[in-house]
């Protein structure tokens, strides 16, 4: 009980009083008790029988077809320390690690019988972590990196008890108490909330003295009364600015005074001069004061609490289903007024709603509008109460009370009246959400005191978001909730005992027809209100399909207490869902406990990989539980603890979560527990990661700021900085991943790029003396989140794709953000842009098409080399194409797409995505679906004419795409749970709409292989691309050094005079003609050098000649150069005449360029020029063989016209031929090649009426349609008296178009139960045209 204030208040009275206050012990909430008390059961309860096994970062493992195929068979090289020379095996990719063990123990070892092999590991060279003994090596996802690109597999035998086991747990870890409240207050705090016991201590101090100095007054009441009233305003001002109704009646009861303006009730001045009056109002003022602070700590993380804290504890309980009574409260005011709001605002109010998984429960309800008020603050009184009509025992357990407050805008002086009307419109000035339910499953009952979050900030939604109190200067809204005798409890029903089960086929056909349209939505965010109407009708109907669960759930037309059985019960009896499908539960429509329990019952099965993949939204799910303790933290908890590579990415992941403002409390103590159950090496891990980011940090963000004179030594000088840190901590693990460990920086190899963002360029010193530099960017100043989110996905359609046995051959590099506004990226190896790559053909060299080709043939000289790049380049071109389609990847420049020298193509920079495109006043700057150029389309081709080649390319592309739409529901869920992560372009339906979109769900395969090839077409066809290409080109010649300028672009690397050796004498022989890659002449260059025996013998083109004179231009001036033969020629500039005077035009000319200065003469560039490159190394002297085009291929000969490929279907009296490509047309009589176009009729038809063609494709002999064409209402009996009579012709404008090929093909002799595709050969009629 509140002890009384006496009038003769001693000291040791006053100390009785602060005895009221004291420590506290846990000043947690219900759900932060029960937290630590799991913590604890999961660190004692591990059973761990190798303690330094937990230090291990094992390898992650993917199984899949195409990587364990018994015929796939491995090159691994296995260095030990016991033996001098590394030992190679060759092994099945389904061999398992701890056989390739055993085998390199037989080498090591003479006798193997006390040799336990489960004491060996092997570890990648230059990798921190460990394969897996049990797996097959080739589920090893380093294995299948070495595969995709032919690394050497070097590992390293190691024993266990030889590893490194600094992180590993001990049992001191497991036994030593929880320090959970220790570790939520080491996480980052921008801003003390609250205030300290020993600072309440003195204000209770002065105000123990003012109400001593008042009691005793004999007179001038006024002026004690006055420094009474500061006392209490110097309290309640520490205490968050609140001033309740019972301190405000209190102070009501005293004199006016300076302080506080007039009170609304006068009492009699005379009243106040007898003593008992004045003790019976101190008495209700110090009351009312500790009220407040059991309040305050109540509302606030405070380290002390009242005594009669939470002493309210009723034994009596009346369950919520049986309380008909309506839900009811007093919103009383509003605390902690900015000043301004006073002079820009007038007529506040407050909105009341009640939701349900963001569903509105009923319509909203508002208070009076009411001005300001001026007691001890500035206050927002309404005192009114509300009451919603609806029952308690009609409210859902999960219901969220959200306030929202409104003002009008005060019209400015002189303003017009249409501005004054337009001014006069509400707006929102903040909001709040609160649970009416606790943990305890108890209606909220008494006062409480809510932050409010500016309604600039994301608005109110499903997301059970804390009030704020992360803001110092927040708005409080104080609500007095009814109290009474007995808790109002939520009892979860039990589910009936029985669901009905009905099968789908029993249906009408019309209900199964709109079901199946219903479920092909994929997502419950377009279903529209008689979709879920309809669904939940059927609901006994729908569970075959599986998938379809989220949907079901989503149209329950209520989750009140009386309808939980039967949803309960469906849910029980739903076929078990795959973890994919299980997202869709997570996601803020359902708050329900029991769904999101089942939820993460399925997703229990997940592996570690695939953990690590959906990982950043399991984490951000994590702000649609209800309350702190949830079935999903123990699991996210209980598998971090098992895997460093899980514990390692969501520890950073919830350091990112701790910058956002509404759930920072959230994830501290999240960061906390999880803390709590590493061991103590693995915090001190995480604190050297911290430090050293914030090191790199600073040093970027120093570089950036400065000037770009001065860059490079403020980079030098902060490296030093780097350098001692490693000094001093001696190792350190890279947040992009665990197995990264090095142990210093390389200075020389450090550097930073000019562009905005100014991104260093970071080398660090491996700690394996086995493996090379790690290089890594680091980024300050750009938000990677989206980066992240963008590789995620492109990583998950990875995967899909190999699991389907179709390797796209994908680049995926790390990325993480380790803060707002930094991170780190990963450097892929011998990678070039594409900008960089073009320029090496001039500035336009964007609108060529043979650099790719070229760069590519430069870095693969031989010819298998080059098939194999060429190869690699069709497969991640496609992956590529589609990828950034479907996630509307935007802002394509040249200089964020790059090649790596196998001819893997990746995007990099997704600062733009989901269709955000850049504009140009009203105009897009991305004009094409994706990017797919002509030069592309070259090296893909082999040439600049179309090969069956490009065949295999659009079947790649249709097929990554359809596997991918059929995946649709899962881009959507991990999408949907990202829409709360602060992403600009990833904030509402409309940009989650743009995938949905894209993906197309309701088309068939077959339309959907149209729509794509179409996408093909217009994106090659954009000169819109190649335009953006050029501009950006231009836009980075500020940026470009000499050294980007200097390099030939057919040479692979530099020579120069000292290790090439001085040239003497050259001299062009001849020229010969040459007909790959492009028909033309070749010129043989004689190159005597001084001390050979005999002469080089090299082949350059007229333009590498004119490359060389060119670049040599930029180093020196024109006066110093010799005039170069002029590139112009009337007639053809190709003909054996031009050919032959260009060479004793370039003889002349070479002639004086070996005789100039010598720093021209003898540069690097010439002797570049003239060193022999890996072509030159053919006999010279023969004219190479014309090469097709077609690289897959060979031209038919005789009377046959080439070959079409088909699919043909029959379903529901439909006849479906798809026109897919054609390859190895003839040429036309002219030597021109044709525009193809197909054209078909159903035999037999006299009439002609079924005639059906597609579209013409120009000047090719290989084109592509994927259209289909479609027979409706023919029986399957006619079937087989029908035959297809295809024929393939050019289109010939004013002229007979000309028959190039015909087939036909009778029905009969297919199998159309299933779908039959093939090539079928062209004949023809000799030289007939139609």
């Amino acid at each position: 009980m509140l002890l009384p204030m006496a009038m003769n208040c001693s000291r040791s009275q006053r100390k009785e009083m602060r005895k009221l206050l004291h420590f506290a012990t846990c000043w947690m909430c219900t759900a932060r008790v029960l937290l630590p008390l799991f913590l604890h059961s999961l660190r004692s309860g591990s059973d761990i029988q190798d303690y330094s096994l937990t230090g291990y970062v094992w390898s992650a493992v993917t199984p899949s077809p195409e990587h364990l195929g018994d015929e796939v068979n491995l090159k691994v090289t296995v260095l030990c320390d016991s033996l001098q020379e590394p030992l190679t095996f060759t092994c099945n990719c389904s061999s398992t690690v701890d056989l390739l063990i055993h085998q390199t123990l037989c080498y090591t070892h003479d006798e193997l019988r006390d040799v336990d092999v489960g004491n060996f590991v092997l570890k990648p060279c230059g990798l921190e972590e460990f394969l897996q003994n049990k797996h097959a090596l080739g589920s090893h996802e380093y294995i299948q990196y070495c595969r995709k690109f032919d690394i050497d597999i070097r590992l390293q035998l190691m024993e266990q008890k030889a590893v490194r086991s600094d992180l590993a747990r001990t049992v001191n870890d497991d036994q030593s108490p929880s320090t959970l409240n220790y570790l939520v207050h080491l996480q980052e705090r921008p801003v003390k909330q609250t205030i300290s016991r020993q600072a309440l201590d003195l204000l209770f101090d002065t105000y123990h003295n003012e109400v001593d100095a008042f009691l005793l007054a004999d007179g001038d009441f006024p002026l004690k009364a006055d420094r009474v009233v500061q006392s209490v305003k110097a309290i309640c001002n520490a205490l968050a600015a609140v001033e309740t109704p019972e301190i405000t009646s209190a102070l009501n009861q005293l004199p006016p005074c300076p302080s506080r303006m007039q009170p609304k009730i006068q009492k009699d001045p005379t009243v106040l001069a007898v003593r008992e009056n004045r003790e019976k109002v101190v008495e209700a003022l110090t009351a009312a004061i500790l009220d407040l602070v059991e309040l305050y700590c109540s509302t606030f993380d405070a380290d002390f609490q009242t005594a009669v804290h939470g002493s309210r504890k009723h034994d009596l309980v009346q369950e919520a289903c049986h309380f008909t009574g309506p839900l009811a409260f007093t919103v009383y005011a509003t605390h902690r007024i900015p000043i301004t709001w006073a002079t820009s605002y007038e007529d506040f109010y407050l909105s009341c709603s009640l939701s349900h998984g963001g569903k509105e429960l009923c319509s909203p309800l508002y208070t009076r509008r009411a001005h300001f008020s001026k007691y001890l603050f500035h206050l927002i009184i309404w005192d009114q109460q509300i009451c919603f009509p609806i029952q308690v025992n009609r409210l859902p357990r999960e219901t969220l009370l959200c306030a929202t407050l409104y003002a009008l805008p005060i019209p400015l002086p002189g303003s017009s009246s249409e501005a004054n009307k337009q001014r006069r419109l509400p707006e929102a000035l903040g909001w709040v959400t609160t649970p009416l339910f606790n943990f305890r499953q108890v209606l909220t009952c008494g006062r409480k005191l809510l932050g409010l979050w500016p309604a600039t900030q994301e608005s109110p939604s499903a997301r059970w978001s804390a009030p704020n109190f992360h803001q110092p200067d927040s708005v409080i809204l104080q609500i007095d909730f009814p109290t009474s005798a007995f808790d109002i409890k939520f009892t979860s029903p039990p589910g009936d005992k029985f669901s009905p089960r009905y099968v789908f086929g029993s249906l009408r056909e019309e209900d199964q027809r709109v079901l199946k349209n219903i479920m092909r939505k994929e997502s419950l965010y377009w279903l529209t209100d008689a979709d879920k109407k309809r669904l939940w009708e059927k609901r006994y109907y729908c569970h075959l399909e599986v998938s379809s669960l989220p949907l079901v759930l989503a149209s329950a037309p209520s989750w009140e207490w009386a309808c939980l059985p039967d949803i309960y019960a469906l849910l029980k009896q739903w076929t078990h869902m795959n973890h994919q499908d299980a997202l869709g539960l997570l996601h803020a429509t359902f708050p329900d406990q029991e769904v999101r329990r089942m939820a993460v019952q399925w997703i229990g099965s997940l592996s570690d990989a695939e953990l690590l993949d959906y990982l950043p939204q399991l984490v951000q799910a994590l702000k649609y539980e209800c309350y702190l303790d949830s079935p999903l933290v123990r699991f996210l908890l209980k598998r971090a603890v098992s895997d460093l590579r899980v514990t390692h990415y969501f520890f950073w992941l919830l350091k990112d979560g701790l910058k956002d403002s509404q759930f920072s409390i959230r994830y501290q103590y999240l960061l906390a527990a999880l803390l709590c159950c590493c061991g103590k090496g693995l915090r001190e891990e995480f604190n050297r990661q911290c430090w050293l980011v914030s090191t790199l940090a600073k040093l970027a963000q120093q570089v950036r700021e400065a000037a770009p004179s001065a860059r490079q030594g403020i980079l030098r000088t902060g490296l030093e900085e780097v350098r001692q840190f490693f000094a001093l901590i001696g190792s350190c693990r890279l947040p992009l991943s665990p197995s990264l460990l090095v142990k210093g920086i390389v200075p020389r190899d450090c550097s930073y790029f000019n562009s905005n963002a100014v991104p260093l360029k970071l080398s660090f010193q491996n700690v394996d003396p086995l493996g090379e530099n790690i290089r890594v960017i680091f980024k300050c100043g750009d938000d990677l989140r989206q980066d992240m989110l963008t590789l995620q996905m492109i990583r998950i359609m990875s995967k899909i794709w190999v699991q389907e046995g179709l390797d796209m051959r994908m680049v995926i590099f790390r990325c993480f953000s380790t803060g707002r506004g930094r991170g780190m990226v990963e450097m892929i190896p011998n990678a070039e842009t594409l900008r960089k790559i073009q320029v090496e053909h001039g500035v336009t060299g964007s609108f060529k098409d043979r650099p790719l080709a070229d760069w590519l043939q430069k870095h693969n000289p031989g010819e298998d080399e080059y098939e194999k790049a060429v190869e690699n380049f069709i497969y991640s071109c496609a992956g590529c194409c589609v990828a950034t389609y479907v996630l509307g990847i935007c802002d394509r420049h040249n200089d964020n797409i790059m090649l790596k020298t196998t001819g893997h193509m990746f995007h990099i920079d997704f600062g733009r995505f989901l269709g955000h495109a850049q504009m140009f006043g009203n105009i897009k700057r991305d004009r094409a679906p994706f990017v797919f150029t002509s030069d592309m389309a070259y090296v893909i081709n082999g040439g600049d004419k179309p090969s069956s080649r490009f065949h295999d390319f659009v079947d790649l592309c249709c097929q990554a795409y359809n596997l991918i739409r059929k995946h649709t529901h899962l881009f959507l869920n991990l999408l949907g749970l990202m829409l709360s992560c602060g992403i600009p372009e990833l904030s509402d339906l409309e940009d989650l709409k743009y995938v949905y979109d894209a993906l197309r769900p309701q088309d068939t395969e077959a339309n959907a292989t149209t729509y794509f090839t179409r996408l093909i077409e217009c994106s090659l066809g954009s000169v819109a691309t190649k335009l953006n290409f050029f501009i950006h080109n231009l836009a980075q010649m500020k940026f470009t050094g000499s050294d980007d300028r200097l390099t030939l672009s057919f040479a692979p690397r530099t020579h120069t005079l000292k290790s090439s050796g001085r040239i003497s004498d050259v001299f062009l022989c001849r020229h010969e003609k040459i007909f790959h890659p492009n028909k033309g002449y070749v010129y043989v260059v004689k190159v005597m050098r001084e001390n050979a025996h005999e002469a080089t013998y090299i082949q350059r083109t007229f333009e590498e000649f004119q490359e060389l004179h060119n670049k040599l231009r930029l180093l020196f001036p024109s006066s110093q150069l010799p005039s170069f033969p002029s590139r112009f020629v009337i007639g053809r500039s190709r003909g054996e005449a031009v050919a032959e005077r260009r060479r004793e035009e370039l003889n002349r000319y070479i002639r004086h360029l070996t005789r100039e200065a010598p720093e021209v003469a003898e540069c690097d560039l010439v002797y570049t020029f003239f060193h022999p490159l890996p072509r030159d190394e053919k006999a010279v002297g023969t004219s190479p063989a014309p090469k097709s085009s077609d690289g897959s291929w060979a031209r038919p000969v005789g009377k046959v016209g080439g070959e079409v490929k088909l699919s043909i279907s029959y379903k529901n009296n439909k006849l479906f031929i798809m026109v897919m490509h054609i390859r190895g047309l003839q040429l036309l009589q002219d030597g021109n090649d044709p525009d193809p176009y197909v054209k078909i009729y159903l035999l037999p038809d006299p009439q002609k009426t079924t005639k059906k063609k597609t579209k013409v494709a120009r000047k090719t002999c290989n084109p592509t349609y994927n259209e289909m064409l479609v027979y409706d209402g023919i029986p399957k009996g006619d079937l087989q008296q029908r035959e297809l009579q295809l024929s393939v012709l050019s289109e010939q404008g004013f002229w007979e178009n000309v028959l190039l090929g015909e087939v036909h093909i009778r029905l009969r002799e297919l199998d159309l139960a299933q779908e039959k595709t093939g090539w079928f050969a062209l004949g023809s009629r000799s030289h007939e045209t139609l």
